[in-house]
């Protein structure tokens, strides 16, 4: 039924599958002097936090007429610690911190954005 080149070729094919997810995965996040974190409620700026200078540990209370939530951010990571949400899926990764993360807490409203500016961003924009 199957010859010993198509069991190769199967082989190769799914080797080179992963080869998009190599190469971007490894991109991603590089090449940001500057992250920092956007905090909006309701669609709305709460926020700007910046993330790459930050030491130590800072919390921030949001309270919404949907609820409350606990931003904490610690060095260089932003997270929800605590939230009085239903599901509580908005703290399942502890934190983030590469650019094009982000948090979502849906009952709330609530959504954290990591973001970066690179140098190369500032010699292209002239």
């Amino acid at each position: 039924m199957f010859k010993k080149l198509d069991f190769v070729i199967i082989a190769v094919l799914m080797l080179l599958s992963f080869l998009p997810e190599i190469i971007l995965g490894a991109s991603v996040g590089k090449g940001f002097n500057n992250t920092y974190a956007e905090i909006t409620v309701s669609g709305k700026l709460y926020k700007t936090v910046p993330l790459s200078e930050n030491k130590g540990e800072k919390t921030i209370e949001i309270k919404t007429k949907e609820g409350t939530n606990i931003i904490k951010i610690k060095d260089n990571k932003i997270g929800i610690i605590e939230a009085d949400c239903p599901d509580k899926v908005c703290m399942n990764p502890d934190y983030i911190e590469k650019p094009g993360q982000s948090l979502v807490c849906l009952p709330h409203k609530v959504m954290i954005q990591i973001k970066g500016t690179s140098e190369d961003d500032v010699i292209l924009s002239y």
